[in-house]
């Protein structure tokens, strides 16, 4: 019976959804197919399950595949630069939208709003969008993307196990301290870890939690006229905590672990804490998860920096400039789907827990009392609160960004950075080692991209 009012209430708002912008994607001559890749996380996942099982509209086929992220970008990457069109939108974030909107490799969004008509802009509600996650995909003031999900970071840690050792989490940790109490909680002759943080090499896998931790330790990467500022004793200390935590108190097997294997081990109960994105909080909550109900979260750690500690980030769509007419505008009808109230809406009550509703994209999210009362929810805006990427470090700085570097060449450089970061975690390279090849590599990028 249950299953049968929750069909008939998805029904309904599908139907409410698909009737508004189902008109005008038919391609003359024949069908409209539109490709589009997600990274491999929870929401996007729920996403491309919802497509197949909801996205409904007369001649128009959505195909999405999932991969994993690093592969992702590699892809899409290679696909926009060189004028590709296997995919028709691109799944992507703020570090892509400001540089390949500048390179005219993604569409202006802002024609196909004007083309809309007055019902179907009021069912979309573009200012519900939150503000700061939109002006993350414009260019001055013109929207190359639409968020799909926001996130920032924050610490998430096991209630139980912190209860069993007698331990309370500081509402604003240090480093210091997540460090202190990993040690603690870390009992490998029990299958407990004490922390655990992404370890696998990547710009946008290890290298999103170690720039927030380079900038709270005062760390930057450029002065004020573009010389690397690696070899610094902030870079130095930021480079020794994230090896001490994932040492001393880590998962064993530390270059292996995506967000995924982190989420699974955190699921498990069998961790004390985890760093990671706002995001991830809701598979911690959902119903097949062992600590769900028993995790707490509080603010990113800080240690010389104590604001702009944390990270701001989308998974966001936007269309292939090179894709056909027809094409572009039902990316652009499927997007409004993908991002819109209605959407939302579904995912609410499909699942109640949270899990595959997509965060911090709308303020309206936050008024449906099913997800407004999410352990996780009030935190997340907390850490969105006064985030300001333009100012990422306690030293000024040329460059935007919180975990990453908004110059083109930071995809390449940051990941160059996290292989050497990894080298040294496992003692294949020592710090001396690891920061003398990382500072080369900024110096490098400087030069050739003739920032001085």
């Amino acid at each position: 019976m249950k299953k049968t009012v929750v069909l008939l209430v998805i029904v309904s708002l599908l139907v409410c959804a698909t009737s508004v912008f189902a008109a005008g994607t038919k391609e003359e001559g024949g069908p409209v197919t539109v490709n589009i890749a997600l990274a491999n996380n929870p929401i996007s996942q729920a996403m491309s399950k919802l497509v197949q099982e909801q996205y409904k509209v007369e001649n128009v086929t959505v195909n999405v595949s999932v991969l994993p992220e690093n592969d992702l970008r590699q892809r899409l990457t290679t696909e926009a630069s060189s004028g590709g069109t296997t995919y028709d939108i691109f799944y992507i974030g703020p570090y892509e939208a400001q540089t390949w909107a500048k390179n005219g490799w993604l569409e202006n969004l802002e024609p196909y709003f004007k083309n809309l008509s007055p019902e179907k802009a009021t069912w979309y509600d573009r200012k519900d969008l939150i503000q700061g996650m939109v002006d993350s995909l414009a260019v001055d003031g013109t929207s190359y993307a639409l968020p799909f999900y926001g996130e920032s970071s924050f610490i998430m840690y096991n209630k139980e196990l912190f209860a069993k050792k007698g331990l309370t989490m500081p509402a604003e940790p240090t480093w210091d301290q997540i460090y202190e109490l990993a040690k603690k909680i870390h009992d490998p002759s029990k299958g407990i870890v004490g922390m655990t943080m992404r370890g696998a090499p990547g710009w946008g896998m290890s290298g999103a939690p170690f720039v927030t931790m380079v900038n709270a330790f005062g760390g930057r990467f450029y002065d004020m006229n573009w010389n690397a500022t690696v070899d610094t004793p902030e870079q130095r200390n930021a480079w020794m905590m994230y090896k001490k935590i994932l040492r001393e108190a880590g998962q064993a097997d530390i270059l292996s672990y995506t967000y995924n294997e982190c989420i699974a081990l955190m699921a498990s109960g069998n961790c004390g804490i985890y760093y990671d994105a706002t995001s991830i909080a809701p598979p911690l909550e959902a119903n097949d998860s062992k600590i769900q109900g028993k995790v707490g979260y509080v603010m990113a750690p800080h240690q010389k920096l104590k604001s702009n500690t944390a990270w701001l980030w989308n998974w966001a769509m936007g269309i292939n400039p090179k894709s056909t007419d027809a094409k572009k505008q039902a990316a652009f009808d499927f997007m409004l789907w993908a991002t819109s109230k209605d959407y939302i809406k579904q995912t609410v009550t499909i699942d109640p827990t949270g899990a595959s509703t997509p965060p911090a994209s709308r303020s309206s999210t936050y008024e449906l009392p099913v997800y407004a009362k999410a352990p996780y929810a009030s935190m997340t805006l907390k850490t969105l609160e006064g985030m300001d990427f333009t100012k990422p470090t306690l030293e000024p700085v040329p460059y935007v960004g919180l975990q990453y570097i908004a110059i083109p060449e930071f995809a390449d450089a940051g990941t160059k950075m996290t292989e050497y970061l990894a080298d040294y975690v496992v003692d294949k390279i020592s710090l001396d080692e690891a920061i003398k090849k990382t500072q080369a590599v900024f110096e490098q990028v400087a030069k050739d991209g003739n920032y001085r």
